[in-house]
Order: structure tokens, then C-alpha cells, then sequence
């Protein structure tokens, strides 16, 4: 655990060594959110999820009984889907790789490796730069992750199809020991 206060504080002071390493761990699974954005399976959950309708009051209802039901249903849905179980296999040889989620084109959850916090994500940087934005991959800076318990930083990449952006892919990654520059 001294390790991870370690390197919060080398992030908080602005240690560009710290930071520049924890970002260099990110890109390097560019290939991998290559593979998983390209994915057809993946692809055709998140077009489906598109299909549906959720308004945005419909959204929050969700996000809400997500937040505060743990037993909600959809929770299982989300992390037990084909599309979930692809997801999984295709970041399972990854060990600094702790979650990864599809987004929609609304920023709700088509499938996640594990539960999320909350369900809506269209109101966070990963969705927003990427998705709303238009960015091609979006790199936050490390920070404690809700969902996992682990000091991690996020990879979000934008998802498209021949007719354009469909939603967003998020890789929640561990920061590895290496980045505390010891």
C-alpha cells in the first residue's frame, strides 16, 4: 500500500518521470484496444445496444438502482453477456489489464470484465473525449479506481463502425510498480 502513496504523491507534485512512465504503460496496450475495437462480436453487442431505447431520465433511473442495488439484474447481465465473455478472453493475458467496458453511443455500459461502479458512464472524460468528442484514444491520469480497489489509470478508445463512431472502450489499467522510479 506505501507504494501506491508513493507514487500518488510523485503524481500529485507533477512528477513528470512518474507520469510519463504510467502513460507509456497505457499506450503500450494500444494493440490490444486495436484487436478489441475491431472485434466483430463486439461490435455487433454494442450496435444492438444502440437499438435500444433509453431516454435520458430512463439512463439515470439505471445509474441510480445500479449505485444503490447491488443485486440489481442488469449488474449480472452486463458482466455475464457473449459480449462480456469475449471481452474477457480477449484481455485475460494482460495482468496489468484490472477492467475493461464497452460503452454505447448514450455512454451506458453494453458489457464490462467486471462490475462497474456505476452504469452510465456518458458523463466521465472517457466517454466524453472519445465518443462525444471525437478523440481517438484518451488517456487519463492515474487515480484510485472505484471499481477495483487499485491505483490504475484508464485507456479509452473510441469505437467505430463503416458508418461511424457506435461508442467507447475503456481499459482500467494497474500502474505498475515500475512507474514509482525506484
Amino acid at each position: 500500500m506505501l507504494e501506491w502513496v508513493v507514487l500518488a504523491a510523485a503524481l500529485a507534485v507533477g512528477d513528470d518521470r512518474t507520469t510519463a512512465q504510467a502513460r507509456e504503460t497505457a499506450y503500450a496496450r494500444m494493440p490490444l484496444a486495436d484487436r478489441i475495437v475491431s472485434d466483430p462480436e463486439l461490435l455487433a453487442a454494442i450496435a444492438a445496444k444502440n437499438k435500444t431505447v433509453e431516454s435520458p431520465a430512463e439512463i439515470r433511473r439505471i445509474d441510480e438502482e445500479w449505485q444503490r442495488n447491488r443485486l440489481f439484474p442488469l449488474r449480472k447481465t452486463v458482466t455475464s453477456s457473449p459480449c462480456a465473455a469475449r471481452l474477457r478472453k480477449l484481455v485475460q493475458d494482460d495482468k496489468l489489464v484490472v477492467e475493461a467496458f464497452l460503452m454505447d453511443s448514450r455512454g451506458g455500459l453494453v458489457c464490462s470484465t467486471v462490475e462497474t461502479s456505476d452504469y452510465w458512464q456518458g458523463d466521465e472524460a472517457k466517454w466524453l473525449k472519445t465518443y462525444h468528442e471525437g478523440a481517438p484514444v484518451f488517456v487519463d491520469e492515474p487515480a484510485l479506481d472505484a471499481s477495483t480497489g487499485v491505483f490504475a489509470m484508464q485507456l479509452s478508445r473510441l469505437v467505430s463502425d463503416a458508418r461511424g463512431k457506435i461508442g467507447a472502450l475503456t481499459l482500467t489499467l494497474k500502474v505498475p510498480r515500475s512507474s514509482l522510479g525506484r
